[in-house]
């Protein structure tokens, strides 16, 4: 395999999945690179893009699983302080990883592009986690190289809203899109570049043949429109973990038997876990995601029972910081939360933990003979516990 592409199943003629992971961390021309431009619009260098880049992929060739479309190929492009192999979690094979400058991604685009036009029934799945900047429905994704042509540095940008227009002409039926970047504004690289420009698309817009099945297109957003998107240095961003966390169980439902993530129920999940200062801390409720379009349809399948979040509390919050906290499976103690093992900021929080889906019983101890129970059922999204006298 040459280039982007990290992992390809033999074509069969059978649907598949086929993703494009970009992470843009290093940008050469950005404050802290090695050659910067006077003036970068406060864009400086950022660390948590490859990492989360890299956590997706991971996530797709060990745990993603729609027997319906099984995963195709993967490409991966990433721009990064210090370059490393990606190694495949499944087989150890380390593979060469292209860096993610303007030019490699227009070609990576194009290749994946044609992946999924082999099949009508194929999903095409894209990731891009860096610097963005929008103006209206405009977004430029922006490269590794952007500042790299001075007289229109957007020519070093992805055109999003271009690149899903080109995408109307792709057989694959089902397009998702996840776009962990800031959508606010920038003066600098507007002015530079002209109010209607948001970068480059290799792909011709044009409309969706008529012989083809309606296309099912969904963008997932880090953010509101002008909003900026946060991570945690050399961490996975925020909106990346909430959407693994997602994906691992808190998205999913069981109407039919088995576990199942399907579209709606992800937005759900992640805008749960953003909003809660346990997860994303100052800006809890600040960074709110959001999707263009919204079609319904199941993405993922769990192999083993969901992971749901789950926030236990006394009745009184005032007693949650010296209380003991003990989780129970069965009979047999799952957890335990020793008094005064609180955080110090919010002595009063919830304890906040991750459990299978199955039956509990929370107990609180704030003494020997005052302690407080509770036996509830933890399935997703979430499960909030006050516990009570018995």
């Amino acid at each position: 395999m040459a280039g982007s592409v990290i992992h390809l199943e033999e074509d069969t003629g059978l649907p598949r999945t086929h993703a494009l992971v970009i992470g843009v961390g290093k940008y050469p021309h950005l404050a802290g690179g090695e050659a910067p431009v006077a003036d970068s619009d406060g864009m400086r260098q950022l660390s948590s893009p490859p990492v989360s880049a890299r956590a997706l992929a991971t996530w797709l060739l060990s745990e993603y699983n729609d027997p319906q479309r099984p995963l195709g190929s993967l490409a991966l492009l990433l721009s990064e302080e210090q370059p490393a192999p990606f190694v495949d979690p499944r087989t150890g094979t380390p593979h060469d990883v292209d860096v993610a400058t303007i030019d490699n991604i227009l070609v990576a685009i194009t290749e994946w592009y044609d992946r999924g036009d082999s099949h009508v029934d194929n999903r095409l799945v894209f990731y891009f986690c860096g610097h963005g900047v929008s103006q209206g429905e405009d977004m430029a994704l922006l490269a590794a190289d952007i500042f790299a042509d001075e007289h229109n540095p957007l020519n070093d940008a992805l055109d999003f809203a271009g690149l899903m227009n080109g995408l109307k002409r792709c057989k694959a039926s089902q397009q998702v899109f996840f776009v962990d970047a800031c959508r606010s504004n920038s003066d600098v690289l507007i002015e530079c570049s002209g109010a209607r420009f948001a970068g480059r698309t290799p792909l011709g817009a044009g409309t969706r043949p008529l012989d083809l099945p309606r296309r099912f297109h969904i963008p997932y957003y880090a953010t509101l429109a002008g909003d900026r998107s946060h991570a945690r240095p050399g961490q996975v961003s925020l909106f990346t973990e909430a959407l693994l966390k997602s994906l691992a169980g808190a998205a999913s439902d069981d109407p039919e038997g088995d576990w199942r993530v399907n579209t709606s129920h992800l937005l759900e999940a992640i805008d749960h876990f953003m909003h809660q200062p346990q997860f994303a801390g100052a800006v809890a409720g600040v960074q709110v995601p959001s999707v263009g379009e919204l079609p319904v349809f199941v993405l993922h399948e769990l192999a083993d029972p969901p992971i749901v979040p789950v926030y236990v509390s006394c009745e009184c919050a005032e007693d949650n910081a010296a209380a003991e906290f003990v989780c129970r499976e069965g009979g047999q103690e799952r957890l335990r939360r020793p008094p005064g093992d609180v955080d110090e900021e919010d002595p009063q929080s919830e304890w906040a933990i991750e459990l299978s889906f199955g039956n509990y019983d929370f107990e609180a101890r704030l003494g020997d003979h005052d302690v407080l129970t509770k036996s509830v059922t933890v399935r997703p999204v979430f499960r909030r516990v006050q516990l009570v006298k018995p």
